[in-house]
């Protein structure tokens, strides 16, 4: 081994060696300087290492910045959607409340002529009520009116029922007389035959009939009605008018053409208490 080559490998292999060979070359300070800037590379290596984590963490933060940066971006877009939805929306709303307020215009213009209306209809109203009023107080007195023509009606009623009595008592009695005059007794009254037929005088004694009625007045058609009535009785009930049959009329006034009716008819007329014509007994 050459000196050179032992020289080497002590200062690799003989760190005593080494110290003495820099301390004897005057190179300690560099030794120094060299340890000082292995240190300094060190931490900042180290630096490096704790930045490079640093950067690490500051990108997962910056990615999850711009994640969230991307979601509001999207989000600000729905808003931009949902704002431009509600302007939409808010368009409509004021379309519709101007709608509405022409609506309201129009309904308080209908208001309006509907309360006039209803004030010509509450005028009316009074109008009819004080109408009505007057009607009820017209219909009062019609009333009083009415009752009162009832109790005259009522009143001529019971008199002319005074008076029927009277003029068929009357009556029965006079033909009874004219016909004691002639030699026939036959006893007459107002007689029911049945429900349809009753008349003012009649009377039977087998071979002779008197029937007729009595009337206040009396007319050629009252005299023809009761011929009809009298005919119709016979052919209705023969057994009850036996022998010959006198047809009679009494009245207390004979009307104009009455007795000539009578006198055309075969009629015995009778007239207040006389014999207007005589009958073929």
């Amino acid at each position: 081994m050459s000196l050179r080559d032992e020289f080497l490998r002590l200062l690799r292999e003989d760190e005593v060696f080494r110290l003495a060979v820099i301390g004897l070359l005057g190179i300690s300070d560099i030794q120094s300087a060299l340890r000082q800037l292995v240190d300094a590379v060190g931490r900042l290596v180290d630096g490096q290492e704790a930045l490079a984590r640093n950067q690490s963490v500051m990108m997962e933060v910056l990615n999850k910045v711009l994640e969230a940066v991307q979601r509001l971006t999207e989000n600000e877009e729905k808003l931009w959607e949902n704002q431009n939805k509600l302007l939409e929306e808010n368009n409509k709303i004021w379309q519709e409340i101007r709608a509405l307020r022409e609506g309201q215009e129009a309904m308080r213009i209908d208001i309006g002529k509907l309360w006039e209306e209803v004030r010509r209809i509450n005028e009316n109203i009074e109008k009819l009520w004080e109408e009505n009023n007057r009607i009820n107080q017209n219909i009062e007195r019609l009333w009083q009116e009415n009752n009162k023509i009832w109790r005259e009606i009522r009143s001529i009623r019971r008199t002319l029922e005074h008076v029927t009595l009277s003029i068929e008592e009357e009556a029965n009695d006079v033909v009874q007389y004219f016909l004691r005059e002639r030699g026939i007794a036959v006893e007459t009254r107002p007689t029911h035959l049945n429900t349809k037929y009753e008349f003012d005088i009649y009377g039977s004694n087998g071979q002779l009939t008197i029937v007729g009625e009595a009337k206040i007045r009396a007319g050629p058609s009252t005299v023809r009605r009761v011929v009809e009535k009298i005919d119709n009785a016979v052919k209705a009930m023969p057994d009850k008018f036996p022998g010959k049959i006198i047809k009679v009329i009494y009245c207390l006034r004979a009307m104009p053409g009455a007795i000539e009716e009578a006198n055309r008819l075969g009629i015995w007329f009778l007239e207040s208490g006389r014999e207007r014509n005589s009958p073929s007994i």
